[in-house]
């Protein structure tokens, strides 16, 4: 009896390895996909369309299944409705990609709705609540909250890509002080910046080596490619680099000195951008002193004088 139960025990144990090891429901290896993974164009290509897609938009899986469907289907219907009205923004995709790195545009559209929707959803709810200074919320406030909470993600992405423009323009100076360096001890341009693109981390770090993937694969030259940064990051100063880096290719000028020239520059407008910034930081200082710390200071040195100059002490 012992030994029937062990072998059955074996035949069954071996049948049930047998079985979750064969690929049930499992899809079939694709041959092109796995070839596109190994050419250098295609594995860019498909990581590129891979970080487009973007990841989950909420971190509990049930509103994920149940909210992102309908967030992603309301801001393809508003994409829809905003281009044939004309005014839908023709390069979103592309400032989407640099602010806000797997957020597609109908994802985007879904957030504008969803916050549109809930700020205007507020006034109700405390019409229902009775919260208010001067009674019954009007339906016009309801429209304006839906305005304000529609336009919420446009300010939020243009935030993004602002500090990433101070980001990059903060991080050329060093960049081009190793791209002088560089220079310097022999190498010549594109192996200088092939060296400084490892070297360096950061915002400008990644689109430097881009720059010489795609210069790399043939797509474009080393110029072409820091316009296209320059252009696509809204750095003026970059672009500056990609003549310097023209001209001393064509011309023969040294491309040390000229990077080391750019680095000057770059530092002179950084300190003047730091003293601009210092001078708003005075000016909103304006509003929370004026506001909530100057009248308790008036309270506080008045009330006392006020009290014995109308004999209320005594």
């Amino acid at each position: 009896m012992a030994v029937g139960l062990a072998l059955g025990g074996m035949l069954g144990t071996g049948l049930w390895l047998m079985a979750t090891a064969l690929p049930w429901g499992r899809p079939r290896p694709d041959l092109a996909l796995r070839l596109r993974w190994l050419s250098a164009q295609g594995r860019l290509e498909m990581e590129t369309a891979k970080a487009r897609s973007g990841g989950a938009l909420f971190k509990s899986s049930a509103l994920e299944r149940l909210l992102r469907p309908l967030l992603e289907d309301g801001g393809a219907l508003v994409g829809r409705v905003l281009s044939r009205a004309g005014i839908g923004t023709a390069n979103l995709e592309r400032r989407l990609a640099l602010g806000w790195p797997g957020m597609s545009t109908s994802q985007f559209y879904g957030q504008k709705l969803a916050c549109g929707l809930v700020f205007a959803a507020l006034f109700p709810l405390m019409n229902v609540l009775s919260i208010g200074p001067f009674g019954a919320w009007p339906v016009w406030t309801w429209l304006a909250g839906f305005a304000l909470g529609f336009a919420l993600p446009d300010w939020m992405l243009e935030g993004r890509l602002e500090r990433r423009r101070t980001a990059v323009f903060m991080e050329m100076p060093s960049v081009l002080d190793l791209l002088a360096i560089a220079a310097s001890a022999g190498m010549s341009p594109e192996q200088a910046l092939l060296d400084v693109s490892r070297q360096v981390s950061g915002v400008l770090g990644d689109g430097l080596r881009g720059v010489v993937r795609e210069a790399g694969l043939g797509a474009c030259t080393h110029a072409d490619g820091l316009r296209v940064l320059a252009e696509r990051e809204g750095v003026s100063d970059l672009v500056s680099v990609a003549d310097a880096w023209q001209s001393a290719l064509e011309q023969g000028l040294p491309l040390g000195q000229a990077m080391l020239t750019l680095a000057e520059t770059v530092r002179d407008r950084k300190r003047a951008r730091l003293v601009e910034e210092g001078g708003k930081s005075t000016v909103r200082m304006l509003f929370p002193v004026a506001v909530f710390i100057f009248p308790v200071f008036l309270v506080v040195l008045l009330y006392p004088a006020g009290v014995e100059l109308l004999g209320l002490g005594g």
